[in-house]
């Protein structure tokens, strides 16, 4: 059986703890506060844990473990959880269900449950807990007309595959995955990465924008009745209303289907034949489409590295549904809820340099203390630096000197930052370098 209990004393989020409390009609059905309250509670939580961001969800053994689990921001060790149902976000907000699973070690990977999500482990002997688990995901609409569709969200850590088997199901997860279930299919829909999926001896690859169905067993619903289906474009619908911005890593979503190199072809900055260019990525590579140009001859296009960037349509092998996300310039990733999305502090003992620009090489503003809080207004195009304010100053200090759950590339770019100065040129010692100097070998002039 499990473990001993650990569980993780906490405050209780009052503020947090009162918006769920809070009886809204349905006309004003706003789950962004509820996001945010979310997000302040869970995100960067440690792994090995179970967070509860949102209302108290039905927990297995009854008990301590259950009670524990309840207020928002509460964590309880995954080893001690054997199911957990979290409830519908309700139109007039009285339930609303998101939870983390942050499995650790071995198995790296975390598990999102939005609105009406039952989780079972059924994990063998001797493999870590959550390997293995049973799903069931409300069939439908949300009542609530800006939440999502009830759905599980997997996601491994970045360049870290993780095995996990799902009703079944054993899927390599590479990246971020959807998960729903109807009483006849699980779903699997990726977001973004490469991945695959073995039920009945038959191995799937599943691309980024693609979607694979596996058949329930009618007398098990818990296990597959047959091969997974072929891979095709996703159904878009089922992302609508979808909080990236809750994933651990968010991502921008993906448009149906996948496109492919069918030789070198250059990834642009911007959809513009001369615009810089980022790298040239080799025949043969897939990429999910973000969205396309207004006059319908670029796609913005992410490599399975996750680089992003403009390619010319023509020169794409594609494999496409209805691309519905169309752009004249490229979008910043989804940046977090509330004020983790903006803020900062400073973690370095002995103060921060804030300067006039991303480069030590700039003046000195002022040395900011540790423990800091400023507010993030952008990012410089060639240097890990970040420009912040804080009581009345404004400069720039280098990222590693910050501790922040803001996701920096989602922060705006500052195109018109300066260059750093130019480094004088050293004097040459004399008889090197040209210099003139007499021989003192020779007699003559």
């Amino acid at each position: 059986m499990r473990k001993p209990l650990l569980l993780v004393p906490i405050a209780i989020l009052i503020i947090a703890s009162r918006l769920f409390a809070q009886e809204l009609p349905p006309a004003t059905c706003s789950v962004l506060p509820l996001w945010t309250a979310a997000s302040n509670a869970c995100i960067s939580r440690p792994t090995g844990y179970i967070c509860n961001g949102g209302s108290a969800p039905v927990v297995e053994p009854v008990g301590p473990v259950s009670n524990a689990l309840g207020p928002i921001g509460a964590l309880v060790e995954i080893d001690a959880v054997d199911f957990i149902r979290t409830p519908p976000i309700a139109a007039d907000m009285s339930t609303v269900g998101i939870a983390w699973l942050r499995s650790g070690g071995s198995l790296n990977y975390t598990a999102l449950q939005l609105g009406d999500v039952s989780m079972r482990d059924v994990s063998p002997a001797d493999f870590p807990a959550w390997t293995s688990f049973q799903l069931e995901t409300a069939d439908g609409a949300s009542p609530c007309g800006t939440a999502p569709v009830s759905a599980l969200v997997v996601q491994s850590a970045f360049g870290v595959p993780a095995r996990i088997v799902v009703n079944g199901v054993s899927l390599a997860l590479n990246g971020t995955v959807m998960i729903v279930t109807n009483p006849t299919q699980t779903r699997f829909i990726a977001l973004s990465g490469q991945h695959s999926l073995i039920a009945f001896s038959a191995e799937r690859t599943l691309y980024m924008g693609q979607e694979v169905n596996v058949e329930r067993n009618p007398a098990n619903p818990y296990a597959p009745s047959n091969q997974p289906s072929e891979a095709f474009p996703f159904d878009s619908t089922l992302l609508t209303n979808l909080p990236v911005a809750l994933f651990d890593r968010p991502v921008i979503l993906p448009q149906p289907g996948f496109v492919m190199t069918q030789g070198a072809v250059n990834l642009r900055s911007s959809p513009d034949q001369f615009s810089g260019v980022i790298m040239q990525v080799p025949a043969g590579q897939i990429m999910s489409v973000l969205g396309r140009s207004t006059d319908g001859l670029w796609f913005h296009v992410r490599l399975e590295s996750g680089d992003t960037g403009w390619m010319l349509a023509e020169l794409l092998a594609q494999n496409l549904g209805t691309i519905s996300a169309v752009y004249a310039a490229t979008p910043l990733p989804p940046q977090r809820y509330g004020e983790l999305g903006t803020r900062a502090q400073v973690a370095a003992p002995a103060g921060a340099a804030l300067r006039q620009g991303p480069e030590i090489s700039f003046p000195l503003v002022t040395t900011l203390p540790d423990g800091t809080v400023v507010n993030l207004i952008a990012r410089s195009p060639y240097s890990p630096w970040v420009k912040i304010e804080v009581a009345g100053y404004e400069g720039w200090i280098a990222l590693i000197a910050l501790s922040t759950q803001a996701y920096i590339e989602a922060l705006p770019m500052d195109v018109n930052v300066p260059m750093p100065p130019a480094t004088p040129t050293a004097t040459n010692i004399p008889g090197l370098g040209g210099n003139a100097f007499p021989d003192p070998d020779r007699s003559g002039p």
